[in-house]
């Protein structure tokens, strides 16, 4: 997701621990790459998600429809 998009996305949400937060804040290079900040999902709560800086995001495709499990085939999610 982008920090300044205007699409909505499909997604999961999950609770998780403060370990498991810093495991995920690791992986997703926070906040050198992606950045951790709240966002509002369709019913009105906020929500920890990843955003990309637009910037970043050149030359990226665009996920039109805004799932990326529908974009990418399931054999290249590993």
């Amino acid at each position: 997701m982008l920090a300044a998009g205007d699409t909505a996305v499909v997604g999961e949400v999950y609770a998780v621990d403060r370990a498991t937060l810093a495991d995920l804040d690791r992986l997703e290079d926070h906040p050198n790459f992606y950045r951790r900040e709240l966002v509002p999902p369709e019913n009105g709560e906020r929500v920890l998600a990843y955003l990309l800086r637009c910037e970043r995001a050149h030359g990226r495709p665009t996920i039109e429809s805004g799932d990326w499990r529908q974009h990418q085939p399931k054999e290249e999610w590993r």
